[in-house]
């Protein structure tokens, strides 16, 4: 083909990347470099609408490419950061900031980044309160909390699995005071496999804490889809309820798939600030704060479905869950939920969630319900890649 057509194209692609339409955008840009795999613009685009889908990993690639190209911008190589920062390439990061800033200034969000990448390299190689000095020389006025910065780190190094500099981490922090509910859990199952549910103050701190970004997070940033393929799931087997139960509800993201099967909605979770942003979303003809088993211990066979997207997460040994939910359920009720995926039995994540294996699960079930269907499932981005986990529809024997 030639040079008009591959500048159609690029136009064509650079048109759907400014109007949001990455996925367009991707396939446009490939088409481009497929003609000129050397095309400078063409392997930015594709980065950014790889790190538009969230896709940091591949991202790295185009962009490393785009920064070796005569046409590279500095922008072009804070955008190589940004994604290497995402796939916690720290050093990797603060390489590709300073290279940028050889080209011209790094704008103060660039430059904040930088410094907090370098802060988090040097805590993984090294003590944490040089890192966090690093980070204060290299952000001056606009540098934040340190002990903010240090729980930040202490969240990713987990997510990542660095578990020695997490630990580090963790440890400067107990040592500038007492560490809160959160901090003193996650803390402990880094070291402590015995743990066997995550507490309720744990969880109640947890979402409070979180509420306010918990869509955009979960939603938008995670690719989280659970509430919506459980619905799905569910409708193979049965399309009207009468009375069912949101457990852990959280801020209502189950309200409109559930909404389907008509009935009565109740929403239950332990945090407070969750379940006034579920009130605000609507959908529920009741909204409780309680600790999941104690409420459903008070209400025997009073449902048709219990469903539970990102609960049993929270739950290591899953016996007292299932035959509490069996005797809330309706005989012939269903129990939908997700869970994280183990290998064998149960285990607690460095994250403090847990994962169950599938064989676990059924066994666990067994006695009380009947297993309709298990899909394998990538239940939302974390880390580098997708988090495994199963959807389950479980319905309850006679």
């Amino acid at each position: 083909m030639n040079h008009t057509s591959t500048a159609s194209l690029f136009d064509t692609a650079v048109q759907a990347s400014g109007e949001g339409r990455h996925e367009e955008a991707e396939a446009g840009f490939r088409a481009v470099l497929a003609q000129d795999p050397a095309h400078g613009e063409a392997l930015f685009g594709l980065g950014l609408s790889l790190m538009a889908t969230r896709r940091f990993t591949e991202a790295v690639v185009p962009l490393r490419q785009a920064v070796q190209s005569p046409q590279a911008e500095a922008v072009w190589g804070s955008c190589l950061a940004q994604a290497l920062y995402m796939t916690a390439d720290f050093a990797g990061s603060v390489a590709a900031f300073d290279a940028a800033e050889r080209l011209e200034p790094l704008p103060v969000n660039a430059a904040l980044t930088r410094a907090q990448a370098a802060a988090f390299a040097g805590m993984e190689t090294g003590p944490v309160e040089a890192a966090l000095d690093l980070y204060g020389q290299l952000a001056g006025p606009q540098a934040g909390d340190a002990v903010q910065l240090a729980r930040e780190a202490f969240a990713v190094f987990t997510a990542f699995e660095r578990l020695d500099a997490a630990r580090a981490v963790g440890a400067w922090l107990e040592r500038q005071a007492p560490p809160d509910v959160i901090q003193a859990y996650e803390a402990r199952v880094l070291d402590d496999p015995s743990v066997t549910r995550a507490p309720a103050d744990y969880v109640e701190a947890l979402f409070d804490d979180f509420a306010e970004r918990f869509d955009h997070q979960l939603v938008e940033m995670l690719d989280y889809r659970a509430p919506a393929e459980l619905a799905g799931m569910l409708e193979r087997y049965q399309t009207r309820f009468e009375r069912v139960l949101d457990l852990g509800c959280g801020t209502g993201l189950s309200a409109e798939p559930l909404a389907r099967f008509g009935g009565t909605l109740t929403g239950v979770d332990l945090s407070r600030a969750m379940l006034e942003r579920a009130a605000a979303r609507g959908g529920y003809a009741e909204l409780v704060q309680a600790d999941a088993l104690a409420f459903l211990a008070g209400r025997p066979a009073a449902f048709d479905l219990v469903f539970a997207a990102d609960v049993l997460i929270y739950f290591g040994d899953l016996a007292a869950l299932f035959e509490t939910v069996a005797a809330a359920l309706t005989e012939g009720g269903y129990f939908v939920f997700s869970t994280e995926l183990a290998e064998d039995g149960w285990q607690v994540l460095p994250s403090g969630r847990f994962a169950h294996a599938r064989a676990y699960v059924e066994a666990v079930a067994g006695p009380r319900f009947e297993v309709l269907e298990m899909v394998p499932t990538a239940l939302r981005r974390e880390g580098h890649s997708t988090l495994a986990g199963g959807l389950y529809v479980l319905r309850r024997k006679a």
